[in-house]
């Protein structure tokens, strides 16, 4: 009885916080993707590269070891992303987001701590639920392109920028931290994030814009009514299941999700291997976070104006590309080449996904959608890291794994091509 109070007293604060925000609270709801975002990103994105080096010295584990822990971390993400996809559809996604500050608050703590690699993978798994699949782009990105429609490439790309701003200052922080104090601060401070970062933020995330009175865009409704009717699409699951188009989409998500993780987990490692300082190396991931900042803003505006299967092929194309300059290099100078060409280029990785699945699909069953193929794409995510540590083991360089990679994006660009927008007679609708 005292817990529904409580959140009906939430509900009442959070409703004149709304109605009092002097911009559209869209941009308020792309705050929150771009914050869980950066707490996701701590976890297990470009800053568990920082510390893969330092816990496997100091603990006597071999890396493909540690980065198994990322793919049982990923691999439960992928498995649960179906259940919080149908919640955001329907709840929205404050109750998911607001567990995940919490849960994956402790769970960084706790690793803090570990000692034994089976305490590691236990409470990486949890952070794979909490910090991974609870604040991944099922959730967060199926919540802003709910709010957006003319504005979603420049929404969707502000809100997947906190990924790549976790690299960008939490690399070199840790850095620091580590080479200080040792890699188990460094786990510390990622838990001060989710508790005073994200917890707050996350009461303020609201389902749709229809939620509470508003349109999607900031449209004025009678201005929306009169001259603005769109032709958006809206498919259920089942009906997105057997479209071909779903599959192909799929399928070159899949293939390239083998690449993305393994190129941010393992980079910081081939630099370090081939004889390049900790520091040029941090300084590389940095810049490939920054420019992967810039990069989703470019991305943005872009798939506005351009067919979404042809960035999304692009992307992939350039990404290739730059993978095999990062092998090939033998000077710091291009170290940094490669860090802008590739971080612009994976900018639009995420931005271009939750595009399509919102223009392809509608807004109202996008998380349902996303979450039904995410132990497909989420799955390649964690098996393709622990792919290349284990041939990183096997030969004791990654230069065939990384040319692997290379061959395998350019898949990825050509399946994105087969891709085409699904047919199907849309619903006239005013938004």
């Amino acid at each position: 009885m005292i817990l529904v109070e409580l959140l009906d007293i939430m509900e009442t604060v959070l409703l004149k916080i709304i109605k009092r925000t002097p911009f559209f609270y869209g941009w308020v709801i792309v705050a929150g993707a771009f914050f869980g975002a950066f707490a996701s990103g701590g976890i297990q994105g470009f800053t568990f590269s920082v510390f893969l080096k330092p816990m496997s010295d100091d603990l006597g584990w071999t890396r493909s070891a540690l980065t198994a822990g990322i793919a049982i971390n990923t691999l439960i993400a992928s498995f649960i992303a179906p259940v919080f996809g149908f919640i955001v559809d329907k709840y929205g996604p404050r109750p998911i987001m607001a567990a995940a500050a919490l849960v994956g608050g402790v769970a960084a703590g706790l690793l803090s701590n570990v000692t034994e690699l089976w305490q590691f993978y236990v409470i990486f798994a949890v952070a794979g639920i909490f910090g991974g699949a609870a604040l991944g782009e099922v959730v967060t990105q199926s919540t802003v392109v709910k709010w957006f429609i003319r504005l979603r490439g420049r929404a969707v790309a502000i809100g997947s920028m906190g990924g790549a701003a976790s690299g960008a200052v939490l690399a070199p922080v840790i850095t620091f931290m580590v080479a200080t104090s040792g890699w188990r601060s460094g786990w510390v401070l990622m838990a001060v994030i989710f508790f005073v970062v994200l917890l707050p933020i996350s009461l303020l995330m609201v389902r749709s814009p229809e939620d509470v009175g508003l349109t999607p865009d900031g449209d004025r409704r009678e201005v929306d009514n009169q001259n603005r009717l769109h032709d958006e699409v809206s498919w259920n699951l089942k009906e997105a299941l057997r479209d071909k188009t779903l599959w192909f989409l799929t399928a070159a998500l899949t293939v390239a999700g083998l690449c993305v993780s393994s190129v941010v987990v393992h980079e910081f490692s081939l630099i370090t291997d081939r004889g390049f300082s900790s520091a040029t190396a941090a300084a590389v991931l940095s810049t490939h976070a920054v420019m992967a900042s810039a990069g989703r803003l470019i991305w943005g505006f872009l798939v506005e104006k351009v067919k979404v299967r042809y960035a999304m092929s692009s992307v992939f194309l350039l990404c290739g590309l730059s993978v095999i300059m990062l092998v090939t290099v033998e000077y710091s100078a291009l170290l940094f080449v490669f860090a802008v060409i590739y971080g612009l280029s994976i900018g639009g990785y995420s931005v271009t996904t939750a595009v399509a699945f919102a223009n392809y699909y509608g807004r109202a069953n996008v998380g349902s959608i996303r979450g039904a193929v995410s132990p497909l794409i989420t799955g390649s995510v964690a098996v393709g890291p622990v792919l290349i540590a284990a041939g990183y083991d096997l030969q004791g360089n990654y230069t065939m794994g990384f040319f692997t990679l290379a061959l395998l994006y350019l898949i990825a660009s050509g399946l994105t091509l087969l891709a085409t927008p699904p047919q199907r007679t849309t619903i006239t609708t005013s938004v």
